[in-house]
């Protein structure tokens, strides 16, 4: 409940500061992945991602962006320990009046449950086109 509160609180404060951008808002989350709960913390984007389509929130997205990692002989695999969420045009505080109802708590204590939140940024993300072929 207190995790709820703190994030209402500040997206409140974020949102009635942010500057002007010519692209897309997007909150960018680093977090720890506990061990073995990589599933559990898949299982809260999910539920996140329905919270807001539940809402009639239909225009954000949320993507999850595994880190990839390099180990001493130089092969690379997925972390099961990192990964960077990016939450694609998140919607103010006056779009969700039901933050902080049962099914906001409820992943809430599913990031809890199988992550720590290590560092979250707020970012403009510029308009742009890809290269033909990219």
């Amino acid at each position: 409940m207190r995790l709820a509160l703190l994030l209402t609180l500040a997206s409140q404060a974020i949102f009635s500061q942010t500057p002007a951008c010519d692209g897309n808002i997007v909150i960018v989350r680093v977090s720890e992945i506990k061990p073995g709960h990589m599933d559990g913390f898949m299982a809260a984007v999910e539920a996140h991602k329905a919270w807001y389509r539940a809402n009639g929130i239909k225009d954000n997205e949320m993507v999850v962006s595994r880190v990839i990692v390099r180990d001493k002989d130089g092969t690379q695999s997925y972390s099961d320990k990192e990964v960077l969420t990016y939450h694609v045009n998140p919607p103010g505080p006056a779009r969700t009046p039901n933050r902080g109802d049962a099914a906001w708590n409820a992943y809430v204590k599913q990031y809890r449950d199988s992550s720590d939140l290590k560092s979250e940024y707020m970012t403009c993300m510029p308009k742009h086109s890809m290269p033909s072929g990219h």
